[in-house]
């Protein structure tokens, strides 16, 4: 049986808890200094951690859905990456009071062409604070229901004598509760980026879902890489190169299916050319923000495709663990061009930072206070043995 590493959170989550200070206290001034520039703040970063939580959620579901016997090494980081859920359903509050600074449906702009007043009285039955927050409810208890049990059994395993049982029969509880929750989970992480995200100015598109997951499960992959190569410099026991090289292979897929995803999105509104679609694009590639869009090409897409490529890169740790914080910066920096620009603010302000470290914050003295006193490796996970075995096919 390998060693348990257990993990000590105390100073990881007071460090956290200082920085979520100095940010909520910024957030504050900000309040003061430029309302609506706050709220964009908050939201966005609110938005990073959300999708990075729930990317994590559905990659540990994937993991036991699929039988993937090497995730059992890289279980507990990948759990780790879930655990801010709760924290953000609380964070998801302050949300509710500055509805009437986010969303043009709840406050609708003076300007407001005769057009889109007739589609805000149109859609005036989903769109109304009430079934926004009912919604809402829903989507958390999904996600929250999901995460607590995988999570929940994950550690109680560790803390039971081992099963003696075949480990597919052992596991069979989890891979069907999984399973079972993989499609309300996406159901529910596809609707709240509806409604957080995409209801931010009258547009739509039935690619936006996609392209916002396949960015978060990108930097979800990428937290997990980070998080193991820690435990790999650590000389954590079953984490081999062979576990980095496929992670790396994860994060080259999904780098291509998020270009993929945001290719398609931007060509088929520009030939359709609807009034309704392309405000998205205006709003973003206009009044200092086309700049973001080549550093989104280059820094998303091109740069980590031609970096991920090599198959010898993906074996070496170093390699991986700059590579996967390149892609959660990139992630950071396409959340922050999609929620931004939407009434026209401009890029880079003093309180965006303060947002983020407000958010980050209690999300990451969060999930150190729930890993505290708690193994980071799932020695007792009946994959385990096989999964630090794993050597990569290719």
């Amino acid at each position: 049986m390998a060693e348990v590493t257990v993990y000590d959170g105390a100073r990881t989550a007071r460090n956290a808890w200082i920085a979520a200070a100095v940010g909520v206290a910024v957030l504050i001034l900000g309040l003061f200094v430029d309302a609506e520039r706050a709220w964009f703040a908050y939201l966005t970063a609110f938005t990073i951690a959300f999708t990075i939580a729930c990317g994590g959620l559905i990659l540990l579901m994937i993991g036991y859905a699929a039988n993937a016997k090497w995730m059992a090494v890289v279980r507990r980081p990948n759990e780790i990456v879930a655990l801010p859920l709760p924290a953000l359903a609380v964070l998801f509050i302050p949300i509710l009071f500055g509805l009437g600074w986010l969303y043009w449906w709840h406050t609708p702009p003076a300007a407001l062409s005769h057009h889109e007043h007739e589609v805000l009285e149109h859609r005036e039955g989903y769109l109304n604070t009430l079934a926004f927050t009912i919604r809402a409810v829903i989507y958390f208890a999904i996600l929250l229901v999901a995460q607590n049990r995988l999570c929940l059994w994950s550690l109680v395993r560790e803390r039971t004598v081992v099963d003696t049982r075949e480990p597919v029969e052992a596991l069979s509880r989890e891979r069907i509760f999984a399973s079972a929750m993989l499609p309300p989970v996406g159901l529910a992480f596809s609707f709240a980026v509806i409604d957080w995200v995409m209801t931010l100015q009258p547009w739509y598109s039935t690619m936006f879902p996609v392209y916002v997951f396949a960015g978060g499960f990108i930097a979800a992959i990428a937290l997990v890489t980070v998080l193991t190569a820690r435990l790999y410099h650590a000389s954590s026991p079953g984490v081999t190169t062979n576990h980095f090289h496929a992670l790396g292979r994860m994060m080259f897929a999904f780098t291509v299916f998020w270009a993929y995803t945001a290719y398609f999105q931007a060509f088929l509104i520009k030939i359709a050319d609807k009034p309704d679609e392309v405000t998205f694009y205006l709003n973003r590639t206009t009044g200092g923000w086309d700049p973001f869009v080549w550093i989104l090409v280059l820094g998303h897409f091109a740069l980590p495709f031609l970096f991920l490529l090599p198959k010898g890169v993906k074996f070496r740790p170093h390699a991986m663990e700059f590579a996967a914080w390149w892609l959660i910066v990139m992630h950071v920096v396409d959340v922050y061009w999609i929620v931004m620009p939407a009434r026209r603010l401009l890029p880079l302000h003093w309180i965006d930072l303060g947002a983020l470290l407000a958010v980050g914050g209690v999300c990451v003295a969060s999930a150190a206070r729930r890993q505290h006193d708690e193994s980071l490796v799932a020695s007792r996970d009946p994959f385990f043995a096989a999964g630090a075995a794993y050597r990569s096919p290719l």
